[in-house]
């Protein structure tokens, strides 16, 4: 695995070393060129005296300077004097073989310094035009004295330029360090949590540049932690209201075991029959208000809702909720129940899951047909406004108490304790309006009227 630290300091140190050798080889340059001015001054100032003698005077303050004790360090010096014609008229002992053609081209200048390279070695070139005696002086030095300064000022660079180099490295690897350890105190605050601990991690002090991974991270500790609470609920749902039921089946199958008469086994079975059936309605029920809890905790808003398997941009809810009237005549005809439905000539659609919002109706007519007593009535009607598509049912049975009105469509939520029934059919309805950005309204007139509210 790639350390951030490491490459975060090899890329600091990929822009900032360049930038230290530029500096580094322009300080160079500068002093050198420095060097080569002052050189160059001192040529001047010690061939000046030269430059205006004549051939025998020279002669003779070279033969002088030669014979003299002097410096041993200091560079010889070398004149050469030709005509304007390019003829030699003098050479001092020792000096090299300078050509005539290497004068300046522009003889507006009387003074010209450059660098030559003769017999292997760099000598430095001071040559003079004496237009009253039509004459070129050219004054050489060797560079020995320059390089070896030269030398010596690089040597004296290079130290402290390879420390200050050191010292970089040293500075980029620590401030890298420094600048990651809110990122190490993160990792120290997750790596001290307990396994159920999901809470949001402190992201005080953390770089702006870390804060929307910490912001994701803390938004997926809080998806985590409510999918486990559902999945909690969801257990302690079902082995609670399945306990019941269970129980009561399992009993009656040892009455109808125990049982010695035929009659009074018939009756257990029917009875253990029933209460699997309630169980097996119970076991769907919760199960598809878990569907719906993990879709309603997903949080997802209106323009990704199209991507949900099934959903339908145009779904006319009127053809749904006769659907599921006529799969429940035949349960109405037994209870004695009369079904009347009223809709509008033109079609109410909506966009929706299809098989949530029929689980939501099937379970609101069956609601509404469950308390309705015998020789009454459940009306539906569906209408529509400019913005909304209602579908309202209302029974004719015992309504629910006004303080009972706010907690219908909570979970295990139930009007009439008396009935059977487990409190979970009008809060997937619920959820399922929910999810589709609508509303379940509860009131009490004749019975109870739900209205459920979905957006057009």
């Amino acid at each position: 695995m790639r350390s951030l630290r490491d490459r975060l300091t090899r890329l600091l140190l990929a822009v900032l070393m360049p930038i230290w050798l530029g500096m580094a080889l322009t300080s160079y340059v500068s002093v050198l060129r420095e060097v080569d001015e002052i050189d160059a001054r001192q040529l001047h100032e010690v061939a000046q005296p030269y430059l205006s003698m004549s051939v025998p005077g020279l002669q003779k303050a070279l033969e002088s300077a030669v014979s003299s004790d002097h410096d041993d360090d200091e560079p010889p010096l070398s004149v050469l004097r030709w005509g304007t014609d390019g003829d030699l008229r003098y050479r001092s002992p020792m000096a090299p073989g300078l050509a005539f053609a290497l004068r300046p081209d522009n003889e507006d200048s009387e003074d010209a310094s450059h660098t030559v390279q003769l017999q292997g070695e760099h000598w430095r070139v001071l040559w003079h035009l004496d237009r009253a005696h039509g004459s070129w002086t050219a004054v050489l030095r060797p560079m020995t004295e320059r390089n070896e300064l030269a030398r010596g000022l690089a040597l004296g660079l290079i130290l402290p330029s390879l420390a200050t180099g050191l010292a970089l490295v040293l500075v980029v690897r620590w401030a890298v360090r420094r600048g990651l350890m809110p990122l190490k105190d993160v990792g120290r605050q997750v790596s001290q949590r307990q396994g159920q601990d999901l809470s949001p991690i402190d992201a005080s002090g953390v770089p702006r540049e870390v804060a929307p991974l910490l912001k994701e991270i803390n938004a997926l500790l809080a998806r985590l932690d409510r999918a486990l609470s559902l999945e909690r609920q969801f257990t302690a749902d079902a082995s609670h209201e399945l306990r019941t039921p269970l129980a009561a089946t399992l009993a009656q199958i040892e009455v109808a075991q125990g049982a010695v008469d035929a009659g009074q086994r018939d009756t257990a079975l029917r009875q253990a029959r029933s209460g699997l059936v309630r169980a097996s309605t119970l076991t769907d029920q919760l199960l598809a208000l878990a569907r719906l809890d993990h879709h309603l905790d997903a949080g997802l808003d209106r323009s990704s809702r199209a991507a949900w398997p099934g959903w339908q941009p145009v779904l006319d809810v009127s053809e749904l909720v006769r659907v599921e009237m006529a799969e429940l005549a035949l349960s109405s005809v037994k209870a004695d129940v009369a079904f009347s439905l009223d809709v509008p000539q033109q079609s109410c659609c909506v966009a929706a899951q299809p098989e949530w919002l029929r689980l939501a109706l099937r379970n609101l007519l069956g609601n509404a047909l469950k308390f309705t007593p015998q020789g009454g009535q459940v009306q539906v009607t569906v209408s529509e406004s400019a913005e909304q598509v209602n579908v309202v049912v209302q029974d004719s049975g015992p309504g629910v108490p006004a303080d009972l009105l706010p907690q219908l469509g909570r979970r295990f939520a139930r009007g009439d304790h008396t009935r059977s029934g487990s409190g979970l059919g009008l809060s997937i309805a619920a959820r399922v309006a929910e999810l589709h950005g609508g509303a379940l309204r509860f009131e009490t007139a004749q019975g109870l009227k739900v209205t459920l509210t979905l957006p057009k």
